[in-house]
């Protein structure tokens, strides 16, 4: 389980301070919301995609400014998300 930070999965619904249920594997289908290192060490929870070849974690929020998805020559998934438990009350 995992907590999520930042916006960029609210169109996925899920939303910082979420608890991100992942079941660990290291295979996922496009689509799939995994948790993947790429780049030296960098850790995300995103929506996984392959264009010409190469795979892409795409962001869940429409403001692909602030939130662009991110091509990646080399993947390593950790696990694809299963379920979220939304937090209620924030912490003070």
């Amino acid at each position: 389980m995992l907590i999520a930070k930042g916006k960029s999965m609210i169109d996925a619904d899920v939303h910082p301070g979420d608890y991100v249920v992942v079941r660990q594997q290291q295979t996922a289908n496009d689509g799939d919301l995994v948790v993947a290192l790429y780049d030296e060490g960098l850790s995300n929870l995103k929506k996984l995609a392959h264009r010409r070849g190469r795979a892409v974690l795409q962001s869940c929020n429409a403001d692909k400014k602030k939130y662009p998805d991110i091509s990646v020559s080399e993947l390593n998934i950790q696990g694809v998300a299963v379920g979220v438990m939304h937090k209620f009350i924030e912490s003070e």
